[in-house]
């Protein structure tokens, strides 16, 4: 990826965001009307934002839109609402949905578009969905994930999210482990179609070269990559030659394999169980079904972006 043009790095959020913490539950509320979040989490977030100490917690939820903060303040955040939910995380998603105003000043102040922050925060009804897919219940247990939405570390961008991130442990081969990348996430609405994919990588590298290089903040990505189920290449014999798994795995060179990552029972099951306990309502899940009945392993495996991608330019320099 050619380096991209930069800008002064974007202002902390306040003012005004945080200068008044009577305005951070205005705020949570306003956003999940604008979310849509579910009618039943709505409800019990107007009940919960009377309880919540939002001026003793205000210095965390500003510290939710600081990348270099984030972490440390979810596991506070974690710790200091627990009392107040009964399990359910909802306390939480409201912190976080006040911090993500925050966010919204940072992503102006950048010249991020509106549209590419609400896509990016569409990822808490989302997973309130998904949750209650599995559950029957409505919770909110992502707050160990979303703080990268709110620290601007992830964007959503067309039908894939990116985020910006240091290589860690396991880099593609001629990179470091502090060399910036950008890992690639599948939401599990995406449109894997050719085009939509086609769209989201040429929405990257545009975002990252322009209004996003703000939010490089240690320096431009010099790969994007991705590490995920829907690369092992065990699964490729799976599909068939018009599946959208497949084109998407595709774009990808694969430098690293784990057949025994269980990642792929959470997201193709909703969860492990023994072989003959799996749903099989898919033909996907009935031919994974079959390879694990068969003494085979599915496992995961991490790819970089290939050069061809998307019709651009390779990200690697």
């Amino acid at each position: 990826m050619p380096e991209p043009r930069r800008k002064t790095p974007a202002p902390g959020p306040f003012p005004p965001f945080g200068a008044d913490p009577r305005v951070f539950p205005k705020e949570a509320l306003a956003l999940a009307l604008a979310l849509g979040l579910p009618a039943p989490v709505q409800k019990a977030l107007e009940a919960l934002c009377p309880r919540i100490p939002w001026e003793r917690l205000a210095p965390q939820l500003r510290a939710l839109c600081s990348a270099q903060q984030a972490p440390g303040a979810q596991r506070a955040l974690a710790a200091s609402l627990a009392p107040l939910e009964d399990g359910s995380g909802l306390a939480q998603l409201a912190a976080y949905l006040a911090a993500a105003a925050g966010t919204r000043e940072i992503c102006r102040a950048a010249g991020v578009d509106e549209t590419v922050f609400a896509d990016t925060m569409r990822c808490f009804p989302r997973f309130l969905s998904e949750t209650h897919a599995n559950t029957g219940q409505w919770r909110f247990d992502r707050a160990f994930w979303t703080w990268r939405q709110t620290a601007c570390r992830l964007f959503r961008l067309g039908t894939l999210e990116f985020e910006y991130r240091a290589a860690g442990d396991a880099p593609p081969p001629g990179l470091a482990g502090g060399d910036a990348v950008l890992s690639v996430h599948i939401p599990s609405d995406a449109c894997l179609t050719g085009g939509a994919l086609a769209d989201s990588y040429a929405r990257m590298r545009r975002f990252f070269a322009e209004e996003g290089a703000a939010f490089c903040t240690q320096g431009a990505p010099k790969a994007v990559v991705c590490s995920t189920w829907l690369l092992s290449p065990a699964l490729t014999p799976l599909l068939t030659a018009r599946s959208g798994i497949r084109r998407f795995a595709s774009d990808y060179e694969l430098y690293e394999t784990d057949p025994d990552d269980p990642g792929f029972y959470h997201w193709l099951f909703g969860g492990q169980a023994p072989v003959g306990a799996l749903p099989g309502k898919t033909s996907l899940q009935r031919a994974v079904k079959d390879l694990l009945a068969g003494g085979g392993r599915l496992g995961a495996a991490r790819g970089v972006l290939r050069p061809e991608a998307g019709k651009g330019k390779d990200m690697v320099k």
